[in-house]
């Protein structure tokens, strides 16, 4: 298997009004891909150039800890090119979210933690190297949405002020209030497109997120956010009823869209049963955003393929191999315990090249 080699580059994605942050539109290489070939690439039908199971990050004392769900950018700092959040227990009920930093993609650094009382952490690099960020926050009992910026302060970037010091203070904060009166909790937020120009107060960007709707059902849910100050959040029914038609008729979670040519996509988890009692019924779906088209996941894991996946992430991204740059994608999951098989529980990221 190639070794993977370190990478740091400029890159400048372009400032298009409202569209899709640079890691989630695929590069040209792949960008006549069709949903068959979307969908045996994240079946791992086609090997991947590097698949880990039970991925970890390493603290500054050495102790290894869990990195799951674990979502993957790529920067241009030499100090961190690539960078990943993720979250974990401090208390028996309570978690907090983190940042690390890798070299490779397969050996994480954590360099600190984030926020406390969260988790379910989504992360974008701006073109100036300001960030994006958002998680569940259940600081204030039941799960709202907030939402960060972190922007250039002293002349130091957002990018580089987070990786020094993950606990520092965003530039703008904002906590969202539940999506309706129903809702006993909002939380698994996804950034979707982004309108930034430079200043997040004239800013519109779209965050994917989950509700509990009465208590009963986790549904999807879009919030349009406008120059970080108010929301129109709205029911997915679309996304709702097109994964319920192919079997995701329980809880309807996590998510991550992507774009391949003029075609979006998105890949989410649900369950396939209605009780929505347990882990082991949680499974991926593909959809087809431009022409409704749903499949359901299989992916062959290794040790017996596990059945119960969830919190999927992609990133489009470039790697130096020892025969040149080349595009891939990387992709996560993670494998619950329940229905895992022989395969290892945990986050699972696999590594695919675009040709």
């Amino acid at each position: 298997m190639p070794a993977l080699v370190l990478l740091a580059f400029a890159y400048t994605p372009a400032q298009a009004a409202y569209d899709y942050n640079i890691e989630q539109i695929a590069p040209p290489v792949a960008s006549q891909y069709s949903m068959p070939q979307i969908t045996a690439i994240l079946n791992e039908e086609v090997a991947p150039i590097f698949a880990a199971y039970g991925m970890t990050a390493t603290r500054q004392d050495n102790t290894i800890v869990p990195a799951a769900p674990l979502k993957v950018v790529q920067t241009d700092s030499s100090a961190c090119p690539y960078a990943a959040v993720y979250h974990n227990f401090i208390a028996s009920t309570q978690f907090a979210t983190y940042l690390a930093c890798s070299t490779d993609l397969r050996v994480w650094n954590e360099r600190g933690q984030i926020h406390a009382q969260a988790s379910q952490p989504d992360i974008r690099i701006l073109y100036d190297d300001s960030v994006l960020y958002a998680d569940e926050d259940k600081s204030t009992g039941s799960p709202r949405i907030n939402v960060r910026y972190y922007g250039t302060s002293g002349g130091v970037t957002g990018l580089s002020s987070l990786v020094n010091n993950p606990a520092r203070a965003p530039t703008n904060q904002k906590l969202l209030p539940h999506i309706n009166i129903l809702s006993k909790a909002d939380g698994t937020p996804e950034f979707g497109r982004i309108d930034y120009s430079g200043s997040i107060l004239t800013s519109k960007i779209e965050i994917n997120h989950h509700y509990f709707d009465r208590g009963v059902r986790d549904l999807e849910a879009v919030d349009t956010f406008t120059n970080f100050s108010s929301g129109s959040d709205k029911t997915d029914n679309t996304t709702n009823n097109l994964v319920t038609n192919a079997g995701g008729n329980g809880k309807i979670g996590d998510r991550e869209v992507f774009k391949v040519g003029s075609t979006v996509y998105e890949v989410v988890e649900a369950q396939v049963n209605p009780t929505g009692n347990g882990f082991g019924s949680w499974r991926l779906f593909l959809i087809n955003k431009n022409t409704s088209e749903v499949v359901k996941l299989h992916p062959k894991l290794d040790g017996g393929g596990a059945l119960s996946l969830g919190n999927p992430t992609a990133t489009f991204l470039k790697l130096r191999l020892p025969d040149g740059i080349v595009d891939a994608l990387v992709f996560t999951c993670f494998v619950f315990s329940e229905s895992s098989y022989a395969t290892q529980p945990g986050e699972h990221m696999f590594v695919y090249v675009l040709q």
